[in-house]
């Protein structure tokens, strides 16, 4: 009768792929959204293509005794009625086509609704109403001679009344289907788009070396000596995901920058002043730089001394994996303690 029931098969497995795609899209961007959303949608799709595709058988059996339609069968002896029409699809292409392209939709606007007539076969039944369709007249005219030798005494009707209620064996080609089919056609583009966007989980910031940046950061430990204790001060240590180049995606999980910043409002302005200018020294900074990168381009490690009035010193690390932020948090431990904090 039609292929409908084969594609919206298609379509469910091809969702349910994509529904573990992008579920696994939901790992890799705990700060987005918009794979919950998509996994949530790839999902409905999942339900709804199944669903459609249990009421939709592809042939219509005709066995001695009766037409099999998926598992109901429909015995001749239990027929009262035979209807026949025609009935067009113009309304469900129409809505398709309008949303998705207006000039495809304009086309078929003029086009005649008779070029998109299918063929139409109701079986009326003590239980009810059976509706089937055909695109190609061959399978209807085989149904039509069967029902009329099993069942001479029924005269077949002409003519559909569009309103009668009964089950439908295949898609109503309707305005609802047609509105349908272009939601199913949005979802394809998003879905696919989306889930190319995770084949690229670049950091704008490319992965440093652990063991380049661990040697830039003894290096930089090393100059900083002869300082003070500074009671009071802290050093607190914050954690950056680094950013991807694909915005979708946000933040990467796997890479971070871990910072170093040494904060003391209460000490003197003076102190302050003679421990930023030390550092700026030690690091090969200028007297009125703020950043410095000492180890470009083998590591990302920088020295960030801003001009405010109370003490700021901030060491970052630059972009590393995550699994060792443990063993650099430990150098820049030993970098504080250089530094005066926490002695």
């Amino acid at each position: 009768m039609s292929n409908a029931a084969l594609r919206v098969w298609g379509v469910a497995g091809v969702a349910a792929v994509l529904a573990l795609w992008h579920g696994w899209g939901i790992l890799i961007t705990p700060e987005r959204s918009f794979f919950w959303f998509m996994t949530a949608a790839d999902v409905l799709v999942v339900v709804v293509a199944v669903w459609l595709g249990k009421q939709w058988p592809r042939y219509a059996d005709v066995e001695e005794g009766g037409i099999v339609l998926l598992r109901q069968r429909i015995r001749f002896e239990a027929v009262t009625g035979i209807r026949l029409g025609d009935v067009s699809a113009k309304p469900f292409w129409l809505a398709f086509w309008l949303p998705t392209s207006l000039v495809v939709g304009l086309v078929v606007a003029v086009m005649p609704a008779g070029s998109f007539d299918r063929e139409v076969l109701e079986i009326d039944t003590e239980n009810g109403r059976a509706r089937l369709r055909w695109r190609e007249s061959t399978g209807h005219d085989q149904v039509v001679r069967a029902l009329r030798t099993a069942r001479p005494d029924l005269e077949p009707r002409y003519g559909l009344t569009g309103d009668s209620r009964a089950r439908d064996f295949s898609p109503r080609m309707g305005v609802g289907g047609g509105l349908l089919a272009a939601g199913l056609a949005l979802w394809v583009l998003v879905a696919g788009w989306s889930g190319i966007q995770l084949t690229d989980q670049s950091t704008v910031q490319k992965e440093n070396s652990t063991a380049a940046t661990v040697e830039a950061l003894r290096t930089l430990t090393k100059k900083m000596t002869g300082y003070e204790a500074l009671p009071g001060v802290r050093a607190e240590y914050v954690t950056w995901r680094c950013d991807r180049n694909n915005y979708l995606l946000g933040p990467s999980p796997d890479v971070v920058d871990l910072h170093l910043k040494i904060v003391g409002s209460g000490v003197s302005e003076q102190v302050a002043d003679g421990v930023e200018s030390r550092v700026r020294r030690n690091a090969g900074m200028g007297e009125g730089d703020y950043l410095k990168m000492v180890d470009l381009p083998r590591s990302g490690v920088a020295v960030d001394v801003p001009l405010v009035e109370s003490l700021y010193v901030e060491v970052f690390t630059g972009c590393v994996g995550v699994g060792d932020v443990e063993e650099l948090r430990g150098e820049l431990e030993g970098m504080a303690r250089a530094l005066g904090v926490g002695r």
